[in-house]
């Protein structure tokens, strides 16, 4: 049997023997007699055969049937993960989360949780989440440059380099870049998927008994905002707590009464039926709830830009309204722990 050093040797020494020896095995020695070189060749440890139907112009090709789907194209992964924070430490949460891979096959990733002390009071951290497939494990990044915490998997700011560390060769990212959490000042709080909790991009306009229609990020505890009435008509609610943390990715969504909502994409939404459903679930045929009547949604689209998610908890209603120019959408509150 010859090998694929040697068969290489032989095409860089004396190409015309190795195109002569081409021509002898393809030749047919009787019927279903003829045998090729690449038969008389040993898959060796540093070397071995690639099935043509692998190639595109002699390179290997992921989507071709003779490559292995399993890792060649970038899974997906489901679920979410939560969080409950402290003055000085962050408790990360997951359950349900399962990978979705190109050949068809599914991972499933055992309930499981994160607890990391010894943090900074009032501050936002990063964490960068991955599936080890050689330890069958969920993991996360740490011990790198800004690392904090202990164990060490908060990282103080988002880095290229925490981002590369979770995407190395065998490890499969489970967010979408540094998922944030922050610890409080005092008492408890938490999120949910990555820390987005249930928010509204700043900027986002609702209506107050105190001061009329304003930007979102400029209420404080105490002020109302107008909501529906549980038997009808309409109402004022209380703002019990409203925090401000940085944020990049967002759900747009674009409604039939010519408003937008820009929102995290856990933010909670009542449907016409009672229903709540979480904005990146949401389809163009759910009908949503408007102060004027029931709403479509036109389009849907994912953003990514810097900039600041308001997190609100009202009392006694836990929905207000709200939209781009006019509060005209009805929205979710986020219940903060206590």
């Amino acid at each position: 049997m010859l090998t694929i050093p040697q068969i290489e040797a032989l095409r860089r020494t004396n190409p015309h023997l190795y195109e002569a020896l081409k021509r002898l095995a393809s030749a047919s020695l009787g019927p279903n007699q003829g045998w090729s070189l690449d038969d008389q060749v040993n898959d060796g440890t540093d070397f071995a055969r690639v099935a043509t139907a692998a190639l595109t112009s002699n390179k290997i090709d992921p989507t071709k049937p003779g490559v292995l789907m399993k890792g060649s194209v970038p899974p997906t992964w489901s679920g979410a993960f939560t969080y409950v924070s402290t003055t000085n430490a962050i408790t990360w949460s997951w359950s349900g989360l399962a990978i979705s891979r190109a050949d068809g096959s599914t991972t499933a990733i055992a309930n499981g949780s994160l607890a990391v002390g010894g943090l900074t009071p009032g501050a936002t951290y990063y964490f960068y989440p991955y599936w080890d497939d050689s330890a069958l494990a969920l993991a996360w990044v740490g011990s790198i440059a800004g690392s904090a915490g202990s164990p060490a998997n908060a990282q103080t700011a988002k880095t290229n380099l925490a981002a590369q560390q979770q995407a190395l060769q065998g490890r499969i990212p489970l967010s979408q870049g540094g998922i944030a959490a922050a610890t409080t000042t005092s008492g408890t709080g938490g999120g949910s998927g990555g820390g987005s909790g249930s928010c509204l991009r700043a900027g986002t306009v609702v209506l107050t008994r105190e001061r009329g229609t304003v930007a979102i990020e400029t209420c404080c505890a105490g002020e109302h905002l107008r909501c529906p009435a549980s038997v009808g008509g309409e109402m004022w609610t209380r703002i019990e707590r409203l925090e401000i943390r940085p944020a990049e990715t967002f759900i747009r969504l674009h409604f039939s009464n010519a408003e937008s909502l820009d929102v995290t994409p856990h933010h909670i939404f009542t449907l016409a039926d009672g229903s709540p459903m979480r904005a990146e679930r949401l389809c163009l045929a759910d009908i949503l709830v408007g102060r004027f009547g029931r709403l479509t949604l036109n389009r849907i689209e994912a953003i990514v830009v810097d900039g600041q998610k308001v997190t609100v908890s009202c009392e006694p209603s836990h929905e207000f309204f709200a939209g781009r120019h006019a509060a005209t959408v009805l929205t979710h509150n986020y219940t903060f722990s206590s």
